[in-house]
């Protein structure tokens, strides 16, 4: 009889250890009468404050694995059974939305989560949709000098690049740090007063770095050359320079027609605060 008692309670504790492992880590507040819209539009209906909005809409057991969504945040999905679900996201979460029948889940994370388990919708009806609302991480920034993609200026050491320019238009990566491309550099066909347009366009999160020690210092400079340049540069004698707002992605600057060109920009890179 002892055995018995002793075996039933190992049971009935496996039975609820189990349970809490697959439960959300929050509880939802459920919404009668959900009104479904757009992501963003039920994002704002349970007042979460979110910077971006995903919806995975017409939800079935085809939803597993990972998908990335807007802002270029990366939500997976795991475990899906069409009733429950588990995600995980790169960026944090602020709340999950989930629908089934006429009523909807929304379990929500104050400062944000990256995962959670247990998704379902109220009263265990099939899933209809999942709406995330999230936001973007927050990022320091490492500077980095950048430059136009060309031939090198010498063989050996310094690794900063020139562009031959053969009088039309022209694009070309931008690369920070020697390896990483941060961006493309084009340089516009000679307009009538025979002037070229420089337009540096950042991507993957890249910024114009504004020196803190000195604000507004030129952050992009451009040496032009009738001849291929050669021995070691020095931007901050560079004939043409000027300031590009580290909030915008893009910035140019005009320079004489020549037939080669050294584009040195400075950067920052988004790395994750320490």
């Amino acid at each position: 009889m002892k055995s018995r008692v002793i075996l039933g309670l190992v049971l009935v504790l496996s039975l609820l250890l189990g349970g809490t492992a697959m439960a959300a880590s929050v509880n939802p507040t459920t919404y009668n009468n959900w009104k479904s819209g757009n992501a963003e539009f039920e994002c704002r209906q349970v007042g979460c404050s979110s910077e971006f909005h995903y919806k995975f809409d017409n939800w079935s057991t085809a939803y597993n694995g990972s998908y990335t969504v807007e802002g270029g945040n990366v939500i997976t999905i795991q475990n899906n059974t069409g009733e429950t679900f588990d995600w995980e996201s790169a960026w944090p979460v602020a709340c999950v939305i989930v629908k089934g029948g006429p009523s909807a889940n929304v379990y929500c994370y104050g400062s944000g989560s990256r995962a959670d388990t247990g998704m379902y919708a109220p009263n265990n009806k099939e899933i209809s949709h999942v709406t995330f609302c999230y936001n973007r991480p927050s990022m320091c920034y490492k500077q980095e000098t950048a430059w136009a993609r060309g031939e090198r200026y010498v063989k050996r050491g310094n690794w900063a690049m020139y562009v031959q320019y053969v009088g039309e238009e022209k694009t070309v990566d931008l690369i920070a740090g020697q390896h990483y491309t941060v961006g493309t550099v084009t340089f516009s066909a000679p307009d009538d007063d025979d002037k070229v347009t420089i337009t540096v366009s950042l991507t993957g999160g890249a910024i114009f770095y504004d020196d803190p020690s000195d604000p507004g210092d030129n952050n992009l400079k451009v040496q032009d050359y009738a001849e291929a340049p050669t021995g070691n540069p020095a931007p901050g004698q560079f004939a043409w320079k000027t300031w590009i707002d580290p909030s915008s992605t893009t910035g140019s600057i005009v320079v004489p027609h020549n037939k080669y060109y050294g584009v040195h920009v400075d950067v920052a890179l988004p790395v994750p605060c320490q």
